[in-house]
């Protein structure tokens, strides 16, 4: 018989990529979910996991992949038969994000709705953004943020929420409050990737990947942001973010680089318990937006 535990294990592999990772993010052991994985091939009787010798990550076999599409259906209904019994309760709504929202820009909207909406529970995941794109196709997430645009199905609804520029964050002590590319050392740089976009048009400004450091994440920038030959191209919306996580200065760029546009991702169907919450904190996200000056709104016309 195929249990809860076996089908949670396989979906928290699936999620965090290898065993290690699972185990870590679930507070078990990598022994317990390697049995509940044999277990469940043994009850399907065929093979799920593809474990490559010398390689951490899994992938799925033909049987994986169908069973992945019923283990993630199985998860909603699991969650639909909880929210049917607490219907009268706290209605959990589930967001996904890049980690720079929810690190920096969102926190204040999620103290917003922790304090003025008790009736509301935020279930918050931090992805990148092809991860966001995937768990809302498995439907484990109600809403998402992205910062890239890829084919979705016909049940997933996409829409561009704000665009922003970019600027440099700098420790140098710089005269003009412009600054140029030349002026920027490439050896000094702490990179990251903000899009497809920006790193072709990166790579045509520094070609050959010069930079001193790349991180996988915004809420790192800062950190390596403390010595006068170091700088990095960031968001204005985290501008004030860093501000008093480091000393340093931000200049506007004599090139234009490309704005950096955040999409919102909805499911066309929500279910019906989460529909209303899910109105509500749609509702709170745009006006708390909206009263951000240094982003600027899409509309639905453009």
């Amino acid at each position: 018989m195929v249990t809860n535990e076996m089908i949670l294990a396989f979906l928290n592999i699936m999620e965090y990529g290898n065993l290690t990772s699972a185990a870590k993010n679930t507070y078990t052991s990598q022994s317990n979910l390697s049995k509940q994985i044999a277990l469940l091939e043994k009850e399907l009787g065929a093979p799920l996991l593809i474990r490559a010798k010398g390689h951490s990550e899994v992938s799925l076999t033909p049987y994986g992949k169908e069973f992945m599409r019923l283990a993630s259906h199985w998860q909603t209904l699991q969650k639909e038969f909880d929210e049917i019994r607490d219907i009268d309760a706290v209605t959990e709504i589930s967001i996904g994000a890049l980690d720079r929202m929810n690190t920096f820009m969102f926190a204040d909207l999620y103290n917003q709705m922790m304090n003025g909406h008790p009736e509301i529970r935020l279930d918050i995941h931090t992805r990148h953004s092809r991860d966001i794109y995937r768990q809302m196709e498995d439907h484990r997430l109600d809403i998402g943020f992205v910062s890239c645009l890829l084919p979705v199905s016909a049940n997933i609804a996409i829409r561009p929420l704000y665009d922003e520029t970019m600027l440099v964050a700098a420790c140098m002590d710089h005269s003009e409050k412009m600054i140029s590319p030349e002026e920027l050392d490439p050896a000094g740089e702490i990179y990251s990737r903000w899009s497809d976009e920006f790193e072709i048009w990166h790579d045509q400004l520094w070609p050959g990947r010069q930079y001193r450091i790349h991180v996988g994440t915004a809420s790192m920038i800062p950190s390596y942001l403390n010595q006068s030959d170091r700088w990095a191209l960031i968001p204005v919306s985290l501008v004030n973010s860093f501000s008093h996580m480091n000393e340093f200065s931000h200049y506007q760029l004599s090139v234009d680089a490309p704005k950096r546009t955040i999409y919102m991702l909805t499911q066309k169907s929500p279910r019906s318990a989460r529909a209303k919450a899910l109105s509500v904190f749609e509702n709170a996200m745009i006006d708390f937006l909206n009263q951000d000056p240094l982003i600027r709104m899409i509309s639905d016309s453009e």
